[in-house]
């Protein structure tokens, strides 16, 4: 491989390990929290039959020091578990059905010992925070539960309203005289995957405003315990790991403001460290990684809300027509729509190819077709140097004290054979984008959370081949490809050093980048090797 071609490369996994440490955060690694006890049958039956209503005295219950007097009740669907309590009337514990964790568990996203979706009122220019007061039950039916408390003369209602076939929830709170009206998510989501170093590196809160499809990301790094607030009208606000999110969406009222704000003030480091074979570390404090919301609102006597808790699904996402895909991690802005397409392109060929590898593996074969006139031009400027390097030579040694007139003399050259110095480098400078949107895709798309590629070696083609036999064999696809190419008998030894040094380099940077990434860019070069072969025989021929 000619110098500029191997100039690009460097240049191009610089650029993506900068990339990597400036676009996502790092958060610490937390244990993986243990599960509510289940409730007894007889006494779920009991709390069913509850239908208190309160009395009209209007007496507001203080918060409880002990919590010793609220109850849980669950509520099952066919995609989720959750675990509610009347204190705070909130949700304690959100389980998904259809993804696991690392010991095989279904998904927990409430970390241990906190509590979602709870209330702040503003009467008279006070803020009550109901989150320690117990509420009653008033109603429960088998998808559908109704808190009351009464407070100040007043009777809230908050009511939950789950579905079968849907992540998405209903949330009401019935209230009369109230100001303003607070929901927060102030429990932080939990770490869900086997590298939790590397995943929380995608905490972050996030929010849609106004018009701007763009939502505004604040990773954990960016944010202070202090509150970051934002006027205005908000579509919804949420709390991100990498594969999973929890949001509050605003239905027909009135929206004040959003905060996004952590719990702990220690910075979370490490930063391109995780490219290769050390993991960023993890802060001491835990609740450094914990990010809250809340979400200011106005209404007369209702307040509603769509709540989301599932996975960071794009296509099923994007079906809500809520706005809620853009939190999706897709890279950098003028990437998102290359990674979107690849997407598109990805899940159409899983319909009939079942196995995410193989559909890697066919994308690869299309790639190289359609990169091929690029890899053509390539090969044919980097004959053509090889052919014209004589001359090169002798002008530099004829022209060695003159600079200008021996670069003056070099583009002559170059002119009178038609020769394109920077045509080597094109195919990588197209990569470049479709290799980013892959990186994109493969680290953050649930689609790919858990792929199995071959059982007992990759697992999981968002995860790093656990035994490197992938960036192994991409290093020697790039030294193969070097010979192939010719440029290894060159006489300038730094060169040549440079070229070997090469695939090392590359094979160490990629030791820890997805399986899935490393198996595209590892068949690429398979087939571009066979390609290049052709395209050189051919033009040899010609040549001569």
């Amino acid at each position: 491989m000619e110098k500029r071609s191997f100039l690009a490369i460097i240049l191009i996994f610089l650029i993506l390990i900068f990339w990597n440490w400036l676009m996502v955060s790092r958060a610490p690694k937390e244990p993986v929290p243990g599960r509510e006890p289940e409730i007894r049958t007889e006494e779920r039956e009991k709390r069913r039959e509850r239908t208190e209503v309160l009395g009209r005295a209007g007496k507001t219950l203080m918060p409880e020091t002990l919590d010793l007097t609220s109850v849980l009740d669950t509520i099952e669907t066919p995609l989720m578990r959750v675990i509610l309590t009347s204190k705070g009337a909130s949700i304690k514990s959100i389980q998904l059905k259809k993804y696991k964790d690392q010991e095989k568990r279904d998904v927990e996203l409430i970390p241990e010992g906190q509590k979602a979706f709870t209330d702040m009122l503003i009467m008279n220019g006070t803020s009550v925070d109901l989150k320690d007061n117990v509420f009653q039950i008033l109603k429960r039916d088998k998808n559908y539960i109704v808190y009351g408390l009464n407070i100040e003369k007043r009777l809230l209602k908050k009511e939950y309203t789950f579905n079968d076939t849907s992540y998405m929830a209903d949330l009401s709170l019935k209230v009369e005289d109230v100001e303003k009206y607070k929901i927060l998510v102030n429990s932080g989501l939990n770490a869900t995957e086997r590298d939790v170093a590397e995943e929380l590196r995608y905490f972050a809160g996030v929010a849609s405003t106004g018009e701007n499809p763009e939502p505004l990301f604040k990773n954990v790094n960016s944010l202070d315990t202090t509150e970051f607030i934002s006027p205005g009208n908000i579509n919804w606000v949420g709390i991100k790991n990498k594969y999973f999110l929890a949001a509050i969406i605003p239905q027909k009222i009135e929206t004040i403001e959003y905060s996004i704000k952590r719990f702990g003030k220690e910075r979370i480091g490490g930063g391109a460290g995780c490219m290769c074979a050390m993991a960023p570390p993890t802060p001491k404090d835990p609740s450094s990684m914990r990010i809250g919301i809340s979400l200011t609102t106005r209404a007369r006597d209702e307040f509603c809300f769509k709540i989301y808790t599932g996975p960071l699904d794009y296509d099923k996402m994007k079906k809500m027509g809520t706005g809620l895909e853009n939190a999706c991690y897709f890279g950098f802005k003028w990437i998102r729509p290359i990674s979107r397409f690849v997407l598109k392109i990805f899940l159409g060929l899983h319909k009939f190819i079942p196995n995410f590898g193989l559909v890697i593996i066919v994308f690869s074969l299309l790639m190289t077709v359609v990169f091929y006139p690029f890899t053509k031009t390539q090969h044919k400027s980097m004959m053509d140097m090889q052919r014209i390097q004589p001359k090169i030579q002798a002008l530099r040694q004829k022209y060695k004290k003159d600079p200008q007139r021996l670069n003056k003399e070099t583009m002559e050259i170059y002119k009178k054979h038609k020769v394109n110095p920077v045509g080597g480098c094109l195919p990588m400078i197209f990569q470049m984008p479709v290799f980013f949107a892959l990186y994109a895709i493969l680290q953050t798309t649930i689609a790919m959370r858990g792929a199995t590629f071959v059982p007992h070696w990759i697992d999981d083609l968002s995860y790093r081949d656990p035994y490197y036999i992938l960036p192994l064999l991409m290093g020697g696809m790039m030294f193969l490809q070097t010979k192939l190419q010719g440029t290894a008998n060159t006489q300038n030894q730094q060169q040549k050093m440079m070229m070997y040094f090469m695939p090392i380099f590359m094979t160490v940077i990629f030791l820890r980048f997805p399986a899935g990434i490393v198996l595209y860019w590892c068949v690429y070069n398979m087939f571009s090797n066979i390609q290049s072969y052709l395209i050189r025989k051919k033009y040899a021929q010609i040549g001569s």
